[in-house]
Order: structure tokens, then sequence, then C-alpha cells
């Protein structure tokens, strides 16, 4: 492997004209606030010492590219920058704010009659600085054409593109809301040392103070090869030496160099990419891993994720030589990936997967955002991936039950929740191995042998009673599912709870986050309407209900009799019972408590 190092500035870096570009297997722009904020800082650090007479060199490390001639033009070349990426494109970004400022300068400066000679140098900086590290105009074979400095990726280039000519851009995805937030924090800098000064002549030494530490003070070791074949090595090896690449960039490379030789399966897988990592990588990463956990019953381990996930998915990296048919299966699976990538962010948002059609209903689709959302359950995912290949019917049924169980075993018992996570992978796993002959059946049957053997009908009695209406630092939401859902199953269990829970009014879909919980006594009662017997049991289960938050508002803290009106006119059954009563008491309370208990022990199960 030939490689010629190079110590230089960043301005001779990009004196002689030349193109950069980021190469297929490349991630996009990924630098977070704390690196720019770190840039900012070693900018400041040099400008103060220029400022003061006495300059130092800030290295800021290798940057590794391929070196290719460019056809047809004399002694000029193009680079394919293997690793350095995040800074030159930094390194743009804060010449595009420099070109900027010199603008706001001309036009401070055109309110003047008299200063046609700062007008004369701020567009003589702005031009070279254009010409040098963002378009210059290139002759091969007597025509003239406009070239771009750096070409990005291609999911970002187009906005990159719009960002350093001020162009209006809108960032479609976590890289370019990154760059967005670099570039605004960089102009942010500029303009702070500009307006150190008042004198607009002071402003322009100020910035060309910067314009020096480009040329001058800022440095890197620029490693070149000549060689193709050694780009995806070079790539990997600086990876292994720290370079803060994801496991969805490397999968990302790998996947690309394998499709070297096939440009048209590589184009599609390039694209599908594209799209899978257009969320941040946090995000990325949980859904890589649960898509890997739907499928293996497990998830990958934390250091291993690329390995495992490469393994499972594309064996074929494992062949010397791919042939045709290799391209083609990899391709095929980059695009089933993609659309459960796509499933996954439907699902963290609690959306339904299927189209809409009967029988199943709003209540139906309702569930799957309950669990996941506001429950908070994304474990359950992995399942959930696995379950999309059943029919609708078939999925609602399964997000029912882990709905109910999860609340059950965690949420109430808080029992350990690696049993029902295990249960969950080994369904995933059984649906995948012959999702067509699947029945939601066999879940139900693992799920009812945990409660059994974990939280039995006491112990999730005794856990019941201890539910209470919090106060303060801790969240009612697990309150507030308990009491809707005794809602929702309150003619089922009335007529006998038989067979598996069901919700025989589905026309009433409650808003989760804007359905009230009611204390029936008042939480912070008058004086004159205290009752301190009932005071040691106003947050109880029993004296809780749930209401619209406009009724909630009306009643307040009214005293039962007074709001007792309001119970009638809901359309929430339980209000309805609650307002038969001639009045409310210790014993209704408890009497109350009771029936909701008992309730959940018959609705609560999978």
């Amino acid at each position: 492997m030939n490689i010629e190092p190079v110590y230089t500035s960043v301005g001779v870096l990009f004196k002689r004209q030349s193109k950069f570009f980021i190469p297929k297997y490349q991630r996009a722009y990924a630098w977070n606030s704390e690196s720019v904020s770190d840039f900012i800082s070693d900018l400041n650090i040099c400008f103060d010492k220029r400022k003061h007479g006495s300059q130092i060199n800030h290295f800021f490390g290798g940057v590794l590219s391929v070196k290719r001639n460019v056809i047809g033009a004399f002694d000029q070349h193009e680079y394919e920058i293997i690793d350095g990426q995040q800074r030159i494109a930094t390194f743009t970004l804060l010449v595009a704010g420099l070109i900027k400022s010199y603008k706001d300068l001309e036009l401070e400066a055109q309110k003047s009659s008299e200063d046609n000679n700062n007008i004369s140098i701020i567009k003589k900086r702005y031009q070279d600085l254009l010409n040098r590290f963002i378009e210059f105009e290139q002759e091969i074979q007597r025509e003239v054409t406009p070239v771009e400095v750096l070409k990005l990726s291609k999911a970002d280039h187009s906005f990159y593109r719009d960002l350093i000519r001020n162009h209006e851009a809108d960032p479609l995805r976590d890289s370019h809301k990154k760059m967005l937030s670099a570039y605004e924090k960089l102009n942010k800098n500029l303009e702070l040392i500009i307006n150190q000064c008042e004198k607009i002549e002071n402003k322009i030494d100020n910035l060309e103070i910067i314009q020096n530490i480009l040329d001058y003070d800022f440095t890197v070791l620029h490693m070149i090869t000549d060689k193709k074949e050694d780009a995806f090595r070079l790539f990997q090896v600086i990876n292994d030496r720290g370079t803060n690449l994801t496991d969805g960039d490397l999968l990302r490379a790998k996947t690309l160099e394998m499709l070297e030789q096939f440009p048209g399966e590589q184009i599609i897988v390039e694209e599908l990419w594209d799209k899978i990592l257009a969320d941040s990588p946090s995000e990325t990463n949980d859904y890589l891993n649960w898509i890997y956990d739907s499928y293996q019953g497990t998830r990958p381990k934390p250091n291993a994720v690329f390995d495992m996930f490469l393994d499972k998915f594309f064996p074929e990296h494992k062949n010397n030589n791919l042939t045709e048919q290799d391209a083609q299966k990899i391709r095929k699976t980059m695009q089933n990936i993609h659309q459960y990538i796509i499933k996954c962010r439907k699902l963290v948002q609690g959306q339904w997967l299927y189209e809409d059609k009967q029988p199943i209903t709003a209540w139906d689709r309702t569930r799957l955002n309950i669990i996941v959302v506001e429950l908070g359950h994304s474990l359950s995912i992995p399942l959930f991936l696995a379950a999309s290949e059943l029919d609708h019917k078939q999925f609602s049924e399964i997000v029912q039950m882990v709905e109910r169980t999860f609340f059950r075993y965690k949420l109430i018992c808080n029992e350990h929740i690696t049993a029902l996570k295990n249960i969950y992978s080994k369904e995933a796993l059984e649906i995948r191995k012959d999702y067509q002959s699947y029945h939601p059946n066999s879940l139900r049957e693992k799920l009812h042998k945990l409660i059994q053997s974990k939280v039995p009908n006491q112990t999730f009695k005794n856990a019941l009673k201890m539910l209470k209406y919090q106060e303060s630092g801790t969240s009612n939401k697990p309150l507030k599912y308990f009491l809707m859902s005794i809602e929702y199953y309150y003619q089922w269990y009335k007529e006998g709870a038989n067979e598996q829970p069901l919700c025989h009014d589905k026309s009433r879909v409650y808003d989760f986050a804007g359905t009230s919980i009611e204390h029936i006594y008042p939480r912070n009662p008058n004086d004159n309407d205290k009752d301190e017997t009932i005071e040691p049991l106003k947050n109880s289960l029993g004296n809780l209900t749930i209401m619209d938050p406009q009724q909630n508002r009306l009643g307040y803290n009214d005293p039962f009799l007074q709001k007792k009106h309001l119970y009638e006119k809901s359309s929430v059954i339980l209000n309805k019972e609650i307002s038969t009563k001639e009045n409310w008491t210790t014993s209704d309370i408890e009497h109350n408590q009771e029936f909701l208990i008992d309730a959940a022990l018959k609705i609560f199960i999978p």
C-alpha cells in the first residue's frame, strides 16, 4: 500500500483548485454540537493569538484520500476523501460563513458613498474564497464549466450546496440538521468577532485574521493514495483506530464495498442506505437492533452489532468472489431491511402498520399507541415487527395481549422484564418459522403460564391495592390507563366476563393525553367540605375515575353532591354508575375499589 503523506495547511489544501468528493460508502455529515463547539474554541484561541501578534498552529489530524488526475485538464486533481470529511466539510462551512459576513459588510459599506475602497477589498476577498473553497471555473478541451470544490454524499449534497450559498434549505434528515446547526453556530461566532469593532475597516481586518488562520494556522496531515482498491481497507483500518463511525455507517460501507463490481445493484443499495440513515444515529441503532432481534430472537452484543448483523443478513460477505446472484440477494435483503426500518419508525410513534379496514377499528389501532408510546414498552417492538407478517386481525390480537400482560406483569407487579422479553423473542421466531400457519394462541399460552407462575391473582390484587394517585414525582399514566381499561371492558365484565376480554363499544375512543383522572371526593376540598374520614383515602383507587378535562375543570374541587350532575351527563359508564350514589362515603370508596380490582383480575389476562 503506497501512501504519500503531506503536512499542509488548510489554505494550501484548497489552493490548487482541486476537487474533493465523498465516496458512496462514506457516512453523512455527523459532527454534533460538542464537536462544532470544540472547533469554534480552537478557532477563537488561534484568533486571540493572532490578534495579539503571536500566531499558533492547530493540528486537526489526518485527511486520507485517493488521488486522481482530471482528464483533459493540466495538473489538476480530484480527491476521494476516505477519512476527514467532517473536518473538510466544516472548514467549508466556516468559509461560507466568512463569505456571508463579507457580503453583509459590503451592504454596510454601500451605505456610504465614499467607501468604494472597502467595497473593492471586500469583493476581492469573498471572490477569492468562493474560487478556492466553494466553486471555480475549470477549462477542459477549451470548454469552461463551473466545478464544485467539495461534493458531499448524495443524501447531503443538495442541502449542503444550498446552505453554503445562503439559499433556503429545508433539513430533511439528521445529517442536514447537524450541518445547519454547525453553520449557524459558526455564523454566530463570526458575528461576535465582527462586533468586537465599530469601524468597518476593523471588522474587515478581523475577518482577514480568520482567513489567515485557515490559510496558515489550521493544519492537517494529507495522506494520499492512488489505488482505488485500497480505499475500503483503509476506511476499515481508520475506524478500528478510533474514528467514531456508527454500526449503520459501517454496514453501509461494507455492503457498498461488496457491490463494487455490480454498479446497478450498488446504486439501489446506496439509495436505500441514504433513506435508512436519515434518522439520528441512536434511532438507527435501535432500529437495527430491533430488526436483528426480530429475526434472531436475541439482541446483538453491544460491541458486535456490525459483525452479527452482517453475518445474519449478508452471509455473502464471506464469499471471495461474489456472483450476480449474490448481488441480487444483497439488494433484496436491503429492500427488506428498509421496509422494516419504515415499520420501526411507525411503531415508535404508535402508528398502525396496516391500511384501515374492518373489522379492526380506531379503538383497536389505538392500542398500539398506548402500549408503545404512552406506556413506553419498546421492548415489544421486535415481536411486533415479526407479527407484522401476519394479517391485521392477528396483529391486533397480539398487541392487545401484550398490552394487558405488560400492565399486570411489569407496571403493577414490577416483575423483572427478562422473562417477558424472552417470551417475545421466542414468539417472534415462531412467527417467522411459518407465519401462514401461526396462531396467536401460541403467545397466549406462554403469557398465561408466566402470569400464573409470577403474578397470580393474589399477587396482582395486593399490588393493585397499592396503586394510588401520585401528587408529584411519579407518572400517573399507569393509573389513567387502568381506569380507562376498566371503562372499555366494563360491559363485558358486567355480562359475566366470558372468554377473552372484549370491548363491546369501540365507538368510544378516549384520547389518552386528553383524559383526566378525577377525584370523586375532591383532591383539595374547601375547609367546609373536608371529611377527615375520607382524607386518607382520597388518592386511593376507589376514589378515582376518568373524565373529560373540561368537565373536570367544571367540577374541580367541588364536593360530590355539587358535581353529581356532571357524572350523570358523562359518556363514561363508570361515572354514570357513580352518579347513582346518594352520597360519597368511605364505604362507597371501599366498595368501588373492590369492584375495580375484581374487574381487573378478569380483564388483565392475555
